[in-house]
């Protein structure tokens, strides 16, 4: 009476199907902040007047992410109202807030102050080029180019297809980020491809 799973011919059979299917390590591949940094200075990210709206609204919704440090779920609560979305002068700042009774996912306290401000370069440590990864810069420029076909106040809007105008998804505002990042490495690889061919 032994059990049939500790019989010595099914233990080497299940031993065997697992060498050949081993199990799948779901591991996100790792990137370099620096690397995503250079890439974004670069086509098809500039220049930012001028980029389709894809492009524009992938580097904004990274430097905003990356500046801002909150959650996807805080920055689609952002509004782009003038209540709630506020430039200082010659973009030196931004102030944006959530919209009123919104209860982010980690409470942080002062729990009520949910604003953030968002700060330039100090101008002694600024480098003329680092305008291009100005996260003001790029947010304003988004805002100018958007209102056009904007169908709600939230800050980010589908840029296109049928919900075009409409509110990003929190899940979609997540895509963005990774799109733009998975961009710029494989930008960066077409041009290494390139460079290959030519020798």
């Amino acid at each position: 009476g032994s059990s049939l799973g500790k019989h010595h011919l099914i233990v080497r059979f299940l031993r065997g199907v697992r060498k050949l299917n081993p199990p799948m390590s779901h591991l996100i591949p790792s990137w370099d902040l620096s690397v995503v940094l250079l890439g974004l200075w670069k086509d098809p990210f500039e220049p930012l007047d001028s980029v389709e709206l894809k492009y524009l609204s992938l580097k904004t919704s990274l430097l905003i992410t990356l500046t801002s440090i909150k959650r996807v779920g805080d920055l689609h609560a952002f509004l782009v109202n003038e209540l709630c979305l506020e430039f200082g002068l010659a973009d030196s700042h931004v102030t944006v807030r959530p919209w009123p009774g919104y209860v982010p996912k980690v409470p942080t306290p002062p729990f009520q102050d949910q604003v953030v401000n968002l700060q330039e370069l100090p101008p002694e440590e600024a480098d003329p080029a680092f305008v291009l990864l100005c996260h003001i810069h790029a947010l304003h420029i988004y805002v100018e180019r958007t209102p056009s076909f904007r169908c709600s106040e939230q800050l980010f809007a589908c840029f296109s297809g049928q919900q075009k105008g409409n509110a990003v998804l929190k899940q979609r505002l997540a895509h963005w980020v990774v799109d733009a990042i998975t961009l710029v490495y494989q930008s960066q690889s077409d041009l290494e491809c390139c460079h290959l061919s030519g020798i």
